[in-house]
């Protein structure tokens, strides 16, 4: 059962209450007052000192405030009373209304005319009342404590809190306990009567504080069923300002549209406004009168921009008026202290800004946008207000959206820069602009990867009547086409962008540019696309970069290819931004020839100089680059991570630039490695890279990993022959470089034992061994003498898979030696040789676990076992280490219902319920479904 939302993070509170039922149960009296806004949890408090006096014996007696009652003098005692005074028996009356209390007895008889009963309202008579209703609580405690409930006291009228005051003073000694909570608005007098309360001996005050990012991410997680990004549960403490009633609510309406917790529901969360809140806060906002909700609105359309005169711009009030409205705004609890006005509760502005009608909405954005305007705001925070107006754009209104598209592309938000230039182009601008719109809006589609930004690239070409233009929009063009698969017409484009007349600095450079990339784009092209005349420019880091990489794809030997690439030094960024740069280049380079940490290196500092420059191209290719390299390395985790990062919400209709192949290819790899086949396959068809795939070169790593994929679904023909595929066009294109084998050979050769028998297959690896050995890098001979032994057996193949494990013992390539050294503890213990194979074994293994390498890892568990060994399961410290979310889709798992039916039972997706399992395999130490029965019986966690 859930711990209630209002309770999370309530220890110290509940820990008052304990105290004060301890002291009223040794015959002292006690008073807890909890003091919040709405929805703190005041009530949930309030509930749980009526279970525990309850559970005791005491009498209840409790009470509400409300508005609309607070002008009823004694209203709240009235609540109190009544019902054990006019429902009992007359013998409970007879003994509770003796001596002194004896006063109050009128008040409970109805059959009198309302208002009487209680003696006037001059001091000695109001004394002679609170008198008699406190020696009513002492006639009533005498046989069982009571206990005195008061919940929204701050609408309580001004008698029955003098009542309070009186009783309080007085509880030393008596059977008493008074809890009351309350907010801190309400009236000036019953403010001051409940501020008097703290500073009297037996009160135990306790504000209630807002709930902390931990508690809002523990109670997403468990009302959602997955674990939430940390960006999801900050924006949902900023939303709710961590008030527990409101975070439920949103929750709630989470639930109920099916949405999950992750980092792309963060932009859907301010149109979501439950109806419950949404009602509550109306009603609050109707008793306010027309001005004073003027200005509320004008805070509601702000937002973060509410400072004082753009509040009265768009209120259409005096700043002095509008200061006064604010201060009733506070009063009411509805406003923040201090500027910019901000509400108490931020869902209180979602619900007062979906309540406007839409003109009026539009118009107050207008008004926004200019008094930001006029005040020099900057261009983004006038634009965010534009793009909410009806069309009928002002001319400065254009040259804002501009200069606010051009900001955000170079920060890196291209969506946004896309929202401001569509909303620029939504009118006719003046002929003049248009062009420069059109590009830029194209521009920042290519870097979404939307198939649009080509027509508006084209567009931008036929408009423009500035020549010095054109280079740059024909770059941008070429791009655009080539990641849709078009490559001679990309080839033509960066032709004639490079061989431009165009003169002006800006051209000049986008045209040098352009014959920069053309000479690479040549090179990933198909044969048939043409060639590009011209190479890398002139000599210098540039020229030496490419020199290296075209050494490497020749086949010269590893040690020169790498001291050519180390030589580069000083390669900055283009001044263009770009798929592939020069330090991309190197560092691929370098990471072929076993240079795997200075290729790291250089690619992860690439990728945080293009993202401080907005190059979200060339961020975008060299990380997944670095993606690659980090698998490689033996991060099976992180590289996965990477991956998802770069390809983030990627699908068939999108386009494909550079980025997406190796990223896509990088992925494949690791679900294979961590044995999510079916993941995989899921994903190459949502990605729309499971059909055919253009002849480029930077569409063969993916078709590698697609071969692999296959193989590993028992589909060795389908795998060879897409591999075949590959070597063919690394045939025509001349490539003859040792490390692309590293990514298939030792599947391939498996592949070519199932299906041509185990003489082919040394073959294939026969084949690759004189290769490797030329180019000299020790990873790629590793592979081939691995593959060559496995397949070979014997002392000959024990030779090998030594010899392999002997290159690899000070490489940085950890999976791959985890790999060799299992392949070798496998010979050895076929061998009879079953000590020394438990030693390789267990090495491998725990490369294997440390590297996330679920595939691996199992491998080396299974053969451990026929070695005679017992391989413990992945250390885990306690149950703890499963997150909520992780056992609960365990446990439902471990009693065989299927990844769909868990994800409908827990209201999340597939993938999700797919990653909890994979992470819950890795902490338990075990590798399938059939394995969680036991392993979770095993660490106390009982299955469904």
């Amino acid at each position: 059962m859930y711990q209630s939302c209002s309770l999370l993070e309530r220890e110290e509170e509940t820990g008052i209450i304990a105290s004060a039922l301890r002291r009223v149960r040794s015959g002292s009296g006690a008073m807890v007052m909890f003091e919040g806004s709405e929805g703190l949890g005041k009530t949930s408090l309030l509930q749980v000192i009526r279970a525990g006096a309850e559970a005791e014996g005491f009498v209840v007696l409790q009470a509400r405030g409300n508005a609309l009652e607070q002008t009823f003098r004694w209203g709240m005692v009235r609540q109190l009373f009544e019902r054990m005074l006019c429902s009992e028996a007359s013998a409970v009356k007879d003994k509770a209304l003796v001596g002194p209390a004896a006063l109050v007895g009128g008040l409970f008889d109805y059959s009198q005319p309302v208002g009487t009963g209680l003696s006037g309202d001059c001091d000695d008579n109001l004394y002679a009342n609170v008198h008699g209703l406190y020696w009513l609580c002492r006639n009533i405690s005498e046989e069982q404590p009571v206990l005195l409930l008061m919940d929204d006291a701050h609408w309580a009228d001004a008698e029955s809190l003098r009542f309070v005051n009186y009783l309080a003073n007085r509880l030393e000694g008596s059977g008493v306990l008074l809890a009351l909570a309350h907010a801190r608005s309400g009236p000036a007098e019953t403010r001051d009567l409940l501020m008097s309360l703290y500073a009297l001996p037996l009160v135990s005050h306790a504000p209630l504080a807002p709930l902390s990012q931990d508690a809002v991410g523990r109670r997403i997680a468990e009302r959602l069923g997955s674990e939430p990004h940390e960006r999801f549960a900050a924006e949902c403490l900023r939303t709710t300002g961590g008030n527990p009633l409101h975070l439920t609510e949103l929750l709630e309406e989470m639930r109920r549209r099916g949405e999950a917790p992750d980092e792309s529901a963060i932009e859907r969360l301010a149109l979501l406004t439950p109806a419950r809140l949404a009602r509550h806060v109306l009603r609050q906002m109707g008793d306010l009168p027309v001005r004073t909700m003027a200005l509320a609105t004008a805070v509601a359309v702000l937002g973060a921009d509410a400072q004082p005169q753009h509040c009265a711009a768009v209120a259409r009030l005096e700043e002095a008026e509008a200061a006064e409205r604010a201060g009733r705004l506070r009063d009411a609890g509805i406003l923040r202290p201090g500027v910019p006005y901000a509400f108490r509760h931020p869902l209180a502005g979602q619900v007062i800004y979906a309540d406007m009608p839409a003109h009026a909405r539009s118009t107050a954005h207008r008004r926004a946008a200019r008094s930001l305007h006029i005040a020099e705001a900057g261009a983004v925070a006038v634009a965010e207000h534009v793009c909410r107006t009806e069309t009928s754009l002002e001319p400065w209104m254009v040259d804002v959206l501009s200069s606010a598209a051009h900001d955000e592309a170079r920060s890196g938000r291209p969506g946004t820069a896309v929202r401001y230039l569509r909303r620029a182009l939504a009118e006719p601008p003046p002929p003049s602009l248009r062009a420069g719109l059109l590009a830029g809006l194209g521009s920042a589609e290519l870097r979404l990867r939307a198939p649009a930004a080509l027509d508006h690239l084209r567009q931008a070409l036929r408009h423009s009547s500035d020549q010095a233009d054109g280079p740059r929009v024909r770059l941008e063009l070429g791009l655009a086409l080539a990641a849709s698969g078009r490559f001679e017409e990309s080839l033509a484009a960066f032709a004639r962008a490079a061989d431009s007349e165009a003169t002006g600095p800006g051209a000049a450079s986008a045209a040098g540019h352009a014959r920069a990339v053309a000479s690479v784009m040549t090179r990933l092209a198909p044969k048939r696309a043409g060639r590009y005349p011209a190479g890398a420019p002139g000599d210098g880091p540039p020229h030496r970069a490419h020199a290296a990489f075209e050494a490497l794809i020749r086949g010269v030997e590893a040690d020169r290819v790498a001291r050519l690439a180390t030589a580069v030094r000083g390669l900055p960024l283009p001044l263009h931004d770009t798929e592939i740069t020069d330090a991309a280049i190197v560092a691929w380079t370098l990471a072929q020839c076993d240079r795997l940490h200075r290729a790291e290196h250089i690619l992860t500092r690439l990728v945080r100089e293009a993202t401080e420059r907005g190059w979200l191209l060339a961020a975008a290719t060299a990380e997944s680059l670095r993606a690659g390299v980090v698998l490689d390395a033996g991060r099976v985790r992180e590289a996965e991570a990477v991956a998802r990062g770069v390809l983030g919400d990627h699908d068939s209709r999108c386009l494909r630039p550079v980025a997406v192949p190796l990223a896509a290819a990088t992925l494949v790899h690791c679900l294979i490695e961590t044995e999510r086949l079916e993941e995989a396959s899921d994903f190459l068809k949502t990605a729309g890279l499971a059909a055919c795939l253009p002849e480029a070169a930077h569409f063969v790593p993916l078709r590698m990993a697609r071969a692999r994929l296959r193989i590993h679904q028992d589909q060795p023909e389908a795998g060879l022959l897409e591999l075949r595929e590959c070597r063919e066009r690394a045939g025509r294109e001349g490539w003859d470089f040792p490390p692309a084998a590293c990514a298939y050979l030792p599947d391939a050769a498996r592949a070519v034992a199932l299906t041509s028998g185990a003489k082919a297959a040394r073959a294939v690896a026969r084949e690759e061994m004189p290769r490797a050995r030329g180019f000299g890098a020790a990873r790629p001979l590793a592979v081939a003498l691995r593959t060559y032994g496995e397949r070979t057996g014997g002392e000959e193949g024990l030779r090998h898979l030594r010899e392999a494990g002997r290159l690899l013992a000070a490489s940085p390539y950890r999976l791959e030696r985890g790999r060799t050294l299992v392949a070798l503890g496998s010979a050895l213990r076929r061998g009879g040789h079953r000590s020394d194979a438990r030693k390789h074994l267990t090495d491998g293994l725990e490369i294997a676990r440390t590297s996330g390498a679920s595939a691996l890892e199992n491998s080396a568990r299974e053969e451990l076992r026929l070695a005679g060994a017992r391989p413990g399961r992945a250390r885990v410290s306690s149950p703890a280490a499963l997150t909520p979310a992780e056992e609960r889709v365990a446990q439902k798992a471990a009693v065989g219902l299927s990844n769909r039916e868990i994800s409908q039972a827990l209201f999340v997706t597939v993938k999700t319920v797919e990653w909890h399992l994979s992470q819950t395999y890795a902490k338990l130490g075990i590798g399938r479904r059939a394995e969680l029965p036991r392993a979770l019986a095993g660490h106390g966690l009982a299955a469904d």
